[in-house]
């Protein structure tokens, strides 16, 4: 069976799109590797081994779309150690294993044998149902109901541990209180995005129908949700609740392994990690039911964030219908002054004096005349002749030659160190110079266009890399070269560091 060909398109992108597991070459290595392992013991009695779950990945899982290769052992191993020490997704286990040789008897052998966890078999559920959400979150009153009758439940005296009725009712109480809040928050988006809309498109009789809908049905579901946070909080309070509840976990009709093998170890294991779990969902329930700014603030799952969205939605929709009770008798006062405009239209008499919109260079009788417009003629112009002069080689101004006297590099260091630098790092051009040498002029107008930048790799005078140039307001400085008869002015001085 190739597992490839049972990934849905969505969900196959959506996986790419996560990456799990940073691999370039595989990116559905770690959803491949968990359904191998999740479905292995049902299509062989192989141990799950590193060379099975290689020998299973090259042959039903490789990706042809992504031009995936196939896949090594080092490659492997070390996404599998990362799915069981970082994610917990798989479990590792070393065993002696019956190997097949080459003659084809067998020895045995200690090996890694690999299996998913219960993280693991949870994350190849979850990961479609986020892909099916459209579907799934929605808010209803039944799953309230559900979610209020497990509350109170839970809350009876004397529960019994003896089976795992009271666990499974926990973990329904938690997963119908999930389902509630993810429709609540999709139904306070939702009435975000249209109750916005339908202020802006004035449909008064679906803003009333709306409105009604939250005043009958929202507010009195919120209200029966709220009442139960009394509840909560008295099952936050109860100290030997989440001890119940774990040890309810492995009631007389338990199926785990462990319990039946009388694995006391893994059993105290897994019922004070339960205990943990119990009490961090616990205290999240009661955290989505404290009315305080802080709580609201540090709390996306808060009720009365909830609650508000319902109340602004309800006072904007009442406005809106408001206000277009108001508009309907404008809108008819309108329509009957339209109508009587258009009895009347030709009656109406306009100013004769209108601006004229016509060109001058029309000949037209009344330029006042728009309605001739469209008649009117295409606009004459007169021809005069153009003469265009060529220029030649011989137009070309004269240049004077090029004669200047290079000045030796030793010379322009030393100018520019006695009249620029201050000491070996700093140095600043405060006031006008006169230079001996044109290269060390040169090189403090092109150190002066480092002001207008922040990276100065550009910039290096006389071989020394700058750390940083500013400008200072000293006014205009006039750089002069003693053999030439024009000078160079900067905007204003500058300070630079090596």
């Amino acid at each position: 069976m190739n597992l490839m060909v049972n990934l849905d398109n969505d969900l196959r992108d959506f996986l790419i799109f996560l990456r799990i597991g940073n691999s370039r070459d595989h990116p559905l290595v770690v959803w491949n590797v968990l359904n191998i392992l999740y479905g292995g013991h049902s299509v062989t009695d192989s141990p799950q081994t590193l060379e099975y779950i290689i020998g299973r990945y090259n042959s039903n899982s490789i990706d042809e779309k992504l031009n995936e290769p196939l896949i090594t052992n080092a490659t492997l191993k070390n996404i599998l150690e990362r799915m069981a020490d970082e994610g917990g997704l798989v479990e590792v286990t070393s065993r002696k294993v019956r190997v097949r040789m080459t003659s084809g008897a067998y020895h045995m052998r200690q090996a890694s044998i690999y299996r998913i966890t219960s993280k693991g078999i949870e994350f190849i559920k979850t990961i479609p149902k986020i892909l099916e959400a459209e579907n799934t979150v929605t808010a209803n009153v039944s799953k309230i109901d559900e979610y209020c009758e497990l509350i109170d439940f839970l809350c009876k005296p004397n529960l019994m541990t003896n089976d795992t009725k009271l666990y499974n009712s926990f973990n329904n109480m938690i997963s119908a209180y999930s389902d509630v809040f993810k429709g609540m928050h999709k139904l306070s988006e939702d009435l975000d995005e249209i109750s916005n809309d339908l202020a802006f498109n004035h449909a008064n009789e679906i803003a009333e129908n709306l409105n009604k809908m939250l005043k009958n049905k929202a507010i009195p579901a919120f209200k029966k949700i709220t009442s139960r946070s009394e509840n909560i909080q008295y099952l936050s309070n109860q100290k030997d609740f989440p001890n119940k509840v774990a040890r309810s976990r492995y009631g007389e009709d338990n199926l785990d392994a462990e319990k039946n093998t009388n694995n006391y170890i893994k059993i105290q294991e897994r019922i004070t990690s339960s205990e943990e779990y119990v009490r961090k969902q616990l205290k999240m329930l009661s955290h989505s039911f404290e009315p305080t700014a802080t709580a609201m603030d540090n709390n996306y799952d808060s009720i009365y964030i909830i609650y508000n969205t319902i109340i602004n939605s309800i006072r904007l929709l009442g406005k809106e219908y408001d206000h277009l009770q108001e508009q309907t008798v404008d809108i008819k006062e309108l329509n009957h002054q339209i109508d009587e405009l258009m009895i009347n239209y030709q009656s109406i008499s306009f100013p004769k004096k209108l601006p004229k919109h016509l060109a001058y260079d029309r000949q037209v009788d009344d330029p006042d005349d728009l309605l001739k417009a469209s008649i009117l003629g295409p606009v004459s112009y007169q021809i005069s002749s153009v003469y265009k002069k060529v220029a030649t080689f011989e137009d070309n101004p004269v240049i004077s030659e090029e004669n200047l006297e290079m000045s030796d590099l030793d010379d322009a260091l030393k100018e520019f160190q006695d009249l620029v630098m201050k000491n070996s790092t700093e140095g600043e051009v405060n006031h006008d110079l006169e230079l001996e040498t044109i290269i060390a002029r040169d090189e403090i107008m092109k150190l002066y266009s480092a002001t207008g930048y922040d990276n100065y790799e550009d910039f290096s005078p006389f071989g020394r890399p700058i750390k940083e140039v500013r400008s200072i307001d000293t006014g205009p400085i006039r750089l002069h070269f003693k053999k030439e008869k024009y000078s160079v002015h900067l905007p204003r001085g500058f300070n630079f560091k090596f």
